[in-house]
């Protein structure tokens, strides 16, 4: 059994070919790396309790949330400012409780609203203005002498077709 063997913590190497010569290929220097990479990601992963990991999504979450006022609770720098959002979260969330389990109720409650109110007395007849709404004035059409012949034109055309 070699040492390698015995040691269960020591790096092992990625599964690539190792160039022959003096040459090194590139490509093969960027896939150690990147398995290097992921090999310490997943053991900083393994490293982090259970708690962090929440708390890094629950962090990553908040962040990105489009619930109003969230984001700002996350990326507060202080105690105080995160438990005077958490307050003002919670007092709007039980505003808005209240309002909706009253509308709820209202809408269950299947009121009908009925008001029939008669009252016979005599009423008067209302007064009737009638207003007359043609922008033109037949006098002033009456002035103009050649307005004054198409009206002229008009009435004797009304006429024979009436009569």
């Amino acid at each position: 059994m070699a040492v390698k063997d015995a040691v269960p913590d020591a790096p092992k190497e990625p599964s690539v070919a190792k160039p022959k010569g003096d040459q090194v290929d590139p490509d093969y220097l960027d896939a150690i790396k990147e398995a290097n990479e992921a090999e310490n990601r997943e053991k900083d992963f393994k490293s982090r309790t259970r708690w962090r990991r929440m708390k890094e999504t629950l962090i990553e979450w908040g962040s990105l949330s489009s619930c109003h006022g969230i984001p700002h609770m996350v990326e507060a720098h202080s105690t105080i400012a995160v438990i005077i959002w958490i307050i003002i979260l919670i007092i709007c969330f039980c505003i808005f409780m209240y309002f909706f389990i009253d509308t709820i109720i209202q809408f269950f409650s299947f009121g009908k609203t009925v008001e029939l109110e008669l009252d016979v007395t005599e009423m008067l007849f209302p007064t009737i203005t009638i207003c007359n709404i043609n922008p033109y004035k037949l006098s002033l059409i009456e002035q103009n002498p050649q307005l004054n012949a198409l009206l002229t034109v008009y009435e004797e055309v009304m006429s024979a077709s009436t009569g």
